[in-house]
């Protein structure tokens, strides 16, 4: 993979606005080059192309077009047989499931860098935090959106809601260090990342419930490459969570 000078997961909600459109063809064309299959709106996705940016990675990005079901098309499928995104194909070598697309760019592409320790001990702690946030944060983030998706609710239920606070209050707890994973970024703060700030912008939380998160949220947001990875995708998914409710509301 060359390296270039400049510079887990499925889309439930977008997908249900077409759920019963014509299956799009994928554009899959040949590449000289890595290709990560994703979406803007998808933190998983988010999570991937950061990690491509911190490791400063010459990778195509193909953003699948998932309002026409591109990810269900059969050329898709022969890549990827769950039909997820992000799907990374390097060369060749497909991989789906963002932490596993994490783990595999740093491990190969990152030696000599904090993104994934090389002592094993410190590879614990990354891989605890990618499965903390593959298990609570996301996990909970969809319960939330499912209500709106999958259930055609008009809000958040208020369990829904305090679970997913509840699971913010744990990274709270965990956050004993500049990152969530000791003193250095690593790809466990890509992760986490996403899906923090996803629930962010869906429950407003208070800084004065949560100062250590919003700290390092700041923190990670310094990154050169944060807000050109981060600004659209959270831009979309607000748009979207605001359609989902307005639709929901006046059916």
């Amino acid at each position: 993979m060359r390296r270039s000078k400049s510079k887990n997961g499925t889309l439930v909600a977008v997908l249900l606005f077409a759920p019963h459109a014509a299956i799009a063809s994928v554009p899959f064309k040949m590449s000289n080059k890595p290709v990560l299959y994703t979406h803007i709106i998808s933190p998983a996705g988010r999570a991937a192309e950061l990690t491509i940016k911190a490791l400063n990675l010459d990778v195509e990005i193909r953003e699948m077009n998932v309002f026409k079901r591109q990810h269900l098309n059969d050329e898709f499928k022969k890549l990827n047989p769950v039909q997820t995104i992000p799907t990374l194909d390097d060369n060749g070598f497909a991989l789906w499931d963002s932490h596993a697309i994490l783990i595999y760019l740093a491990r190969r592409y990152g030696a000599g860098t904090d993104l994934y320790s090389e002592d094993f001990q410190q590879q614990a702690r990354i891989n605890a935090a990618l499965f903390f946030e593959s298990s609570i944060l996301f996990a909970r983030l969809r319960f939330c959106t499912d209500n709106l998706t999958v259930l055609g609710k008009a809000a958040i239920p208020e369990e829904n809601q305090q679970r997913a606070l509840e699971g913010l209050q744990r990274l709270e707890s965990m956050l004993q260090s500049d990152y969530v994973a000791g003193d250095h970024l690593t790809i466990a703060d890509l992760s986490c990342v996403t899906s923090v700030t996803t629930l962010h912008l869906m429950l407003k939380p208070s800084r004065d419930e949560f100062p250590k998160t919003f700290a390092w949220v700041e923190r990670v947001a310094k990154l050169p490459y944060y807000e050109e990875v981060m600004a659209r995708g959270l831009k979309a998914a607000g748009e979207l969570i605001q359609m989902l409710t307005a639709r929901n509301s006046a059916n």
